[in-house]
């Protein structure tokens, strides 16, 4: 009975040695790595991690991370970088975003802006359009040397023409016209280059696709008739709407 108690004794005090050697040297996990989600808006944005593009986008996980603070930046074309820093803790996925993403396209959306054909107009029915400003203008005005386009037609009736500027006798600020291939104005397409072929100095008055152009100051715009008005002669002029983007920077052609 003794030696049993005491086999009894001996593995006890073995069992709280072995407690408190775990207590005080705690087991150091093997795994430190944590993951790193990412969303943007808008998505597809490249995911640069310590300035190494891991080849992937948003919105993603970015997998088996060195536990400690992390440089992220996120990459999209038309945007700015955006950097943050990820602190990345072992065994864990650090969550990020939506993160908004800043657009270096600077555009100003102007109209819908009435002009007037040509003739059978009064004074207060202005026939051209400065791109930069949003304004109409009469082509006969005191304003009329900033006007970049104008509403022709001729005293016949038989020919009505949205056309640059510098075909106007007394006028010279030179525009460009590049016929799109869509018809919905929003829908992200860039112009052609100013010197790729298919620019012309007018357009139909009705034509149903928007419209590129490149103006004297060397600004790109994309307009669209968006509505118009058939006139019966004298009293009653044609007219017609146009909405457009002004790309406010020298020479972008982004839209």
């Amino acid at each position: 009975m003794k030696k049993l108690l005491m086999l009894l004794t001996i593995a006890a005090a073995i069992l709280f040695l072995s407690a408190c050697d775990s207590n005080n040297n705690p087991t150091t996990p093997t795994n430190t790595k944590g993951n790193l989600y990412v969303t943007s808006n808008p998505a597809g944005a490249q995911i640069w991690l310590d300035g190494t593009n891991t080849n992937q986008v948003t919105p993603d996980t970015v997998k088996d991370i060195e536990e400690g603070s992390h440089s992220v930046t996120l990459k999209l074309t038309d945007y700015d970088d955006s950097t943050f820093t990820a602190s990345i803790i072992a065994e864990q996925t650090f969550v990020v975003g939506p993160i908004t993403m800043t657009s270096t396209i600077e555009t100003t959306l102007f109209g819908p802006v009435k002009i007037y054909e040509l003739f059978n107009t009064t004074a207060s029915q202005p026939s051209g359009l400065d791109l930069s400003s949003g304004n109409a203008w009469g082509v006969t005005s005191d304003s009329a040397g900033v006007v970049d386009i104008y509403y022709y037609s001729d005293q016949g009736g038989n020919t009505y023409l949205i056309q640059s500027a510098d075909l106007y006798p007394t006028l010279n600020r030179i525009t460009k016209f590049y016929v799109g291939a869509g018809n919905n104005l929003f829908d992200d397409e860039d112009s052609p280059d100013k010197n790729d072929p298919g620019w012309t100095p007018s357009i139909q008055d009705h034509e149903p696709n928007y419209v590129f152009l490149y103006d004297h100051d060397g600004h790109y715009s994309k307009i669209k008739i968006v509505n118009f008005h058939n006139g019966a002669g004298s009293g009653d002029p044609s007219w017609v709407e146009i909405q457009w983007y002004y790309n406010d920077k020298y020479l972008d052609k982004r839209f």
